[in-house]
């Protein structure tokens, strides 16, 4: 689809990338002064009535998460019969991007970026919807007060439309499928905390954790640890290989609980952005916060020492008053 130089006030600068279900482009906001990205349905895919519903469902999910580490939609339409949605432009590219040029990624660098994708699949999860294609490619970069903020984008909308279309056959990176998806079954939460393990892997080690093809992911052994491959503490090994487990129930149960595994592992490195406690099943214990600390602790505190002053002082006065008769 060859989106019109046009769309209202926005004014069409480059074509960004093209795929079998999507086209994105780069276009100008004149009046704001900023760029947009703008993602076209597929002419061949435009006519049916229940993928033109799932490309806009996405739209939908990406607008209702809100948060800066979910790429933002700020408005849908229609030209010439094709769906389009705008959203909000990755101007450093991808994390793939970012892999191909520097291969693999320090331990404090990797941490940061992981947090940050671990913070957009949360609320995402919280929504109840599953990413199912999560990898370096969707995985957006752009400039913001910080750096750099990483943005989760491309909700696995691909392979829905697949099995909608009555394609059987399974699509996807195996690098990061969870072995589940090859077979066809259902997926949850874990499948993307597998994607998100074998990313993790990926930037630490500059390998795949899995080469092969998606039919060997049946037969998945875990890969080398990373700590084998890098210099990197052996602590951070149990926590990524645990990731990536093939069988779902021995993985973290959650991505906020392999975030904040992999927070416990690595203190001091990154930016900490899962804050609340751990998920049942991580490892990580939170530390408990001191009374005086937490918001009315030190008016809790007070009470607390009235009430037991209050209860001495009554029992002495009923021990003197028994002895008095």
């Amino acid at each position: 689809m060859s989106l019109p130089v046009r769309l209202g006030r926005l004014r069409q600068v480059d074509r960004l990338g093209v795929g079998g279900f999507a086209s994105v482009w780069l276009y100008h906001d004149d009046e704001l002064q900023s760029d947009v990205a703008v993602k076209a349905l597929a002419d061949n895919w435009a006519q049916r009535l229940d993928i033109r519903d799932r490309f806009l469902q996405e739209a939908r999910i990406l607008r209702r998460a809100d948060s800066d580490y979910v790429v933002r939609v700020y408005d849908v339409g229609e030209v010439e019969g094709t769906p389009y949605f705008v959203m909000t432009y990755a101007d450093q590219g991808t994390v793939a991007n970012l892999l191909e040029r520097e291969t693999s990624l320090s331990l404090d660098r990797t941490l940061d970026l992981v947090s940050q994708a671990g913070a957009g699949l949360a609320v995402l999860h919280a929504q109840g919807s599953i990413h199912r294609d999560l990898k370096p490619a969707n995985l957006l970069l752009r400039t913001d007060g910080e750096g750099q903020r990483l943005m989760v984008a491309d909700l696995g909308v691909a392979k829905a439309m697949l099995h909608a279309s009555g394609l059987t056959h399974v699509v996807g990176t195996p690098a990061y499928m969870a072995p589940e998806q090859a077979t066809g079954g259902g997926v949850d939460e874990r499948a993307d905390v597998y994607a998100l393990a074998a990313v993790t892997y990926q930037m630490l080690t500059g390998r795949h954790a899995h080469e092969g093809s998606i039919t060997d992911l049946a037969h998945l052994r875990q890969p080398p640890a990373p700590s084998e491959l890098a210099g990197l503490p052996a602590t951070v090994d149990d926590v990524v290989l645990r990731g990536l487990a093939p069988d779902r129930e021995d993985r973290w149960p959650t991505v906020r609980a392999y975030v904040n595994a992999m927070q416990a592992v690595t203190p001091g490195s990154g930016r900490t952005l899962l804050v609340s406690p751990p998920d049942p099943g991580s490892r990580a214990t939170p530390t408990p916060e001191p009374a005086a600390a937490r918001p009315g602790g030190s008016r809790g505190l007070l009470a607390l020492v009235c009430v037991v002053a209050f209860l001495v002082f009554f029992g002495v006065a009923l021990v003197v008053t028994r002895q008095l008769h």
